[in-house]
């Protein structure tokens, strides 16, 4: 048995010594990588060729020598493996300094490790072994090794959460695997010593296959290095014309993907081919004089003309060792359409992406919104403490400003465009006075600002208009005056003047005392993009896109803005808009108390006892936000997860309506929807299936009516709409109104 372990890890050390003679005939670089590695290979071959020599031992003196000349080869294999893996995972500060003092600390354990007291040697069944006496020192090199086995666990788990490109994940993944080897091996060789048994060579067996699973990350890594040995072929293969490369006698070795792509074949199909059964062209063409020859002749695959240049490929004795063909089509006809197509290719994934990036955006930033104004809404309706409400009711009015904000810049792009319209409806202007000041009041009084709203007590109450478009234009200005408003205070002054019966003309000046605008700048404030006072205000965050979106809504309500300002002093904005009169009440005054609504402490709009709801969602927090708004419905709500989750449900027991997330891993809403469809087994196939979804993009309802959807409900979800919603849909014998609880 000595004798085959012997015979097994004496290989593992000439294969070890041969990896490292490949490094280095290839000539170590000046990259300090690559002089670690060629270290490891020759520590780690010595160890082995150490381990096997004690084996075979039978003086247990010359055993304990070679057992001490081979613990300082794992040290110094364990300090060069860990400079390589603290290299490719790239980490820094501490975590670095941790590691690699850890290592190195080892080397201190050395000398008490090969101490004769505390190393007994032993015959066994496969050779010479020992065991370390159970002590202090047995201890502590123990824990050493347990430590730095998940220190350099740490190192790599750093490297997989951090990278973001494949290749840096499958460098990780590679480091895992030999940290897992490695120690497996140390299990078997110094764990098992704990229980006073000899050690098994399992640790020259862990080392070896680690340093192979390293040479194989070492290569890999310098492969996908832009270096010398392969620019060619990172060059040849990126190269999108036709590429074909022929030896000596004119037979086709090699082509790229250009070539592939050009006569629609796999590259073993065209290795296949002769010349003459890709090109008319005449034999003669590879015998020229000069290094490059161009002919032109006709591809039987495509049927049309080609340009095609020659260039001769020489050795290093000048004799000619193969061809470069690289094929040109001058087809104009061809070309017109290949660019034509190309062109038409680029826009669409340009509007592929362009939609996709806006659906994305809106289905991310709306997921967390509704998780706030859901679980806010419960604070409304179950908190009795006044002061806990006011603070709701601030919270559902911000985040009702900044769920218009989002919405208003998804939407810039249908500025863009010419797409967006004006969809007008009747409002508050009371409400949405109160709302900016809270909105801006909180940033206001955060820089130490004053903010005031003077508006007249007479101004009409009710208009007909596009809130949405007016909130966004007004809450632009003021959160710019004040952003660059360092000392003073900001002021909105509203008034307004009658240009009809029912229409007036509503005018917004907020003057604030802020840095101010040159003159000569004034006519760049609405270009996108673009800061004025760059130098001045590179500071203070913004992208210079509020005052063009601001520019563009006025002019798309055909309304004016007009600027004033005094370098140094401060600037009024003053926004002019046309709205129509709905009604004769007026605003009043800002500072009473508004007049709140108690129903979000009071009953629902209905209860259903009886009724039963399927919620799908993958988050959980939205699915507590619906549990919530519908607690005091009694409505029976199932929960699940997935669309898989979904489908079992819907097996099993009969629901009348289902509330379905689209965006969900694995199956979605849309193919969901379709399984449940087909499904033979289906307890709730006349049910209601509504659709969840933050994804708000113009004619994405149409979308979903389509796929199948009975409706569509857009998160953040407000319990009215919600409720609304299920009053249309459960069965109207399930359904109580408020009104007939009495």
């Amino acid at each position: 048995m000595k004798h085959f372990m012997f015979f097994l890890i004496y290989n593992f050390a000439v294969i070890t010594y041969i990896i490292g003679y490949m490094i280095l005939r290839k000539g170590i670089r000046k990259n300090r990588i690559d002089k670690v590695y060629f270290t490891a290979a020759m520590l780690s071959a010595g160890w082995s060729l150490c381990m096997g020599l004690v084996l075979i031992q039978t003086d247990q003196n010359k055993a304990a020598f070679i057992r001490a000349l081979g613990m300082l080869h794992i040290f110094g294999l364990l300090i060069c493996n860990t400079h390589m893996m603290v290299y490719w995972s790239n980490v820094r500060g501490r975590l670095k300094q941790w590691t690699v003092g850890f290592i190195w600390s080892g080397l201190l354990l050395y000398p008490f490790l090969i101490l004769p007291g505390n190393v007994v040697f032993e015959m066994t069944p496969y050779g010479m072994s020992y065991r370390i006496v159970s002590g202090i020192w047995s201890a502590v090199y123990t824990v050493y090794c347990a430590v730095a086995a998940v220190n350099l666990a740490c190192v790599a788990l750093y490297m997989l959460r951090r990278s973001i490109r494949r290749r840096d994940r499958v460098i990780a993944y590679s480091l895992l695997l030999c940290i897992s080897v490695v120690c497996f091996g140390c299990v078997l060789d110094t764990a098992i010593q704990v229980a006073g048994i000899a050690a098994f060579p399992g640790t020259t067996i862990g080392q070896f296959v680690g340093c192979a699973v390293l040479y194989r990350t070492y290569r890999f890594h310098n492969k996908m290095k832009m270096t010398l040995e392969n620019m060619s072929e990172f060059v040849y293969y990126s190269v999108d014309e036709p590429v074909f490369l022929f030896d000596e006698a004119e037979r086709l070795c090699i082509v790229n993907n250009g070539a592939t792509l050009f006569l629609g074949m796999s590259a073993q199909e065209c290795s296949k081919l002769q010349l003459s059964d890709i090109f008319e062209l005449n034999r003669n063409a590879f015998r020229f004089r000069g290094n490059k020859n161009r002919v032109e002749a006709r591809c039987w695959q495509r049927n049309n003309i080609c340009s095609i240049t020659i260039d001769k490929i020489y050795d290093d004795f000048r004799d000619i060792i193969g061809y470069i063909v690289i094929v040109h089509d001058v087809t104009e006809r061809v070309r017109m359409l290949e660019r034509v197509g190309m062109e038409k290719q680029r826009a669409d994934k340009a509007n592929e992406a362009k939609s996709v990036f806006l659906a994305n955006m809106s289905h991310e930033i709306r997921t967390p919104i509704n998780a706030v104004m859901g679980m806010n809404e419960m604070i409304l309706r179950e908190s009795d403490d006044a002061a806990v409400l006011e603070y709701a009711r601030n919270i559902r009015d911000a985040s009702k400003t900044l769920l218009v904000l989002i919405n208003d810049i998804l939407d810039f792009s249908k500025i863009e465009s010419g797409m967006l319209e004006v969809v007008e409806k009747v409002y508050s202007l009371k409400a949405l006075l109160k709302a900016l000041k809270v909105e801006c009041g909180m940033r206001a009084e955060e820089k130490g600002l004053a903010l005031h709203f003077t508006v007249p007590e007479d101004t009409p109450e009710c208009l007909l208009g596009d809130e949405v478009r007016v909130r966004q234009i007004i809450l632009n200005i003021l959160t710019n005056a004040v952003k660059y408003t360092m000392k003073g205070g900001v002021t909105m002054t509203v008034s307004y003047q009658w240009l009809q019966e029912n229409a007036i003309e509503l005018a917004f000046a907020v003057k604030d005392t802020g840095i101010g605008i040159r003159e000569e700048n004034i006519g760049r404030l609405f270009d996108q993009f673009d800061r004025v006072n760059e130098e001045q205000v590179h500071t203070i965050e913004g992208t210079g896109l509020g005052l063009s979106i601001v520019d563009r809504l006025v002019k798309l309500m055909h309304g004016s803005v007009k600027v004033e300002s005094v370098y140094g002093e401060g600037s009024t904005f003053t926004v002019c808009l046309q709205q129509k009169v709905i009604g004769k009440e007026t605003v009043g005054s800002l500072e009473e108390s508004a007049k709140r609504e108690g129903r979000s402490k009071g009953a629902p709009m209905f209860t259903a006892p009886a009724a039963r709801i399927l919620a799908v969602d993958d988050n959980k927090v939205n699915l507590t936000v619906i549990k919530g708004l519908l607690r005091k419905t009694k409505v029976q709500v199932t929960f699940a997860q997935s669309g898989h989750e979904c489908l079992q449900c819907v097996a099993k027991e009969r629901h009348d309506v289902i509330l379905l997330d689209h965006m969900m891993p694995g199956m979605d809403g849309i193919e969901t929807l379709s399984a449940m469809r087909d499904m033979p087994d289906n307890q709730s196939r006349e049910a209601a299936v509504i659709v969840l979804t933050a994804n708000a993009m113009a004619g994405v309802r149409e979308m979903y009516l389509e796929k199948g959807f009975d409706d569509y409900l857009a998160k953040p979800i407000e319990g009215t709409a919600l409720e609304q919603l299920l009053m249309r849909y459960l069965p109207a014998a399930y359904v109580r109104n408020s009104t007939e609880q009495g």
